[in-house]
């Protein structure tokens, strides 16, 4: 039997609030595209095309709904200056994520390594990393840099964690929630501890909002390794089962281990012991935990991730920047890609 793609929760999904924030997001892609503008046309074409698929700008987001809320008068122009540069950083590691998964596609559109190969790729990224780090210094508040270093070094710590712990299916829910903690949801709290930074907030706000963005990225990440299995490629831009073919234990996968019988466990452990699963084996993982309930269960965790986050804000002054940031949690559960 066929398993058909399905949204994060089987909903029609509800776009989130960003409209107190669309002019802002409107000068940082204008200062992305200043910055990315070198003179060397391979770097240009390169970090161009990345920049040009678009994407979430979901951190830039962070940053400045986070100043906007904790003090609604907060500096635009510095706000809008540091959320690219965090944005570049971003798309830095995004670049080498792309050569380290030997990715050929992303957002439904070849990879800069697909198109120039993986030097090139890993050296605009590393153009794209000092561009952004430029941003941030220029900026000058070492409490922002601090911010932010701490969160790429979890990052990488993360991601090294998770290749680590590839065909591990000893691995606990405990051992993944620290790893997607370190590789996604310390630099979306880095984010919004950043935008509290800029604001001036009291630290009551500032751990409010990094709280909010803990739980605000576990639940990004739950949700994202779910769309791995049951999404529609043609929405999400990456192809279906991606994160089994790399050996990954996600928490979709975990709650089929501890569910499925012996017979099917042991399949699912052959299948994530071994590089390179077939379609077949994909097809065998998404209708496993369909049939075990895990799709359920992984999104009941992301649930209850998004109401920790939600619950967070109740500190920060009624606003329609609160609002959005509340919005833009909510829309994690109904996101398609």
């Amino acid at each position: 039997m066929s398993i058909p793609a399905l949204r994060a929760d089987g909903q029609s999904p509800s776009a989130p609030r960003l409209n107190p924030v669309e002019v802002e997001l409107q000068r940082v892609d204008d200062l992305l595209h200043a910055e990315l503008s070198s003179a060397v046309k391979t770097v240009f074409a390169a970090s161009r095309h990345i920049l040009d698929a678009g994407g979430k700008r979901l951190r830039p987001t962070l940053v400045l709904l986070s100043a906007r809320a904790c003090q609604r008068d907060s500096d635009a122009d510095r706000a809008v200056a540091v959320a690219a540069g965090i944005e570049l950083v971003h798309m830095a590691t995004l670049m080498h994520d792309d050569v380290i998964d030997g990715a050929e596609s992303r957002r439904g559109r070849k990879t800069a390594s697909a198109f120039w190969g993986n030097q090139v790729s890993v050296l605009t990224g590393d153009y794209m990393l000092s561009k952004g780090t430029s941003l941030l210094a220029e900026d000058g508040d070492i409490r922002v840099i601090q911010t932010l270093a701490r969160a790429s070094v979890a990052m990488t710590e993360g991601e090294i964690g998770q290749i680590e712990t590839r065909g591990d299916t000893r691995s606990l829910t405990s051992q993944y929630l620290s790893i997607i903690r370190d590789k996604t949801a310390e630099f979306v709290a880095a984010c919004c501890r950043i935008g509290a930074l800029i604001a001036g907030a009291e630290p009551p706000m500032e751990d409010a909002l990094v709280g909010y963005g803990l739980d605000f990225g576990l639940a990004f990440q739950i949700t994202d390794d779910l769309l791995d299995l049951v999404g529609d490629p043609a929405v999400t831009g990456k192809p279906i089962g991606a994160d089994i073919s790399e050996g990954k234990v996600t928490l979709p996968v975990i709650l089929a281990l501890e569910r499925a019988n012996p017979s099917e466990r042991m399949a699912l452990e052959h299948i994530l012991h071994n590089d390179g699963a077939t379609p077949a084996d994909v097809e065998f993982v998404r209708r496993l935990i369909w049939e075990t309930g895990a799709i359920e269960g992984t999104r009941d965790a992301a649930s209850d991730y998004v109401s920790r986050a939600v619950e967070r804000l109740e500190i920060l002054p009624a606003s329609e920047y609160r609002d959005s940031l509340e919005g833009l949690a909510r829309h994690i559960l109904t996101r398609e890609k």
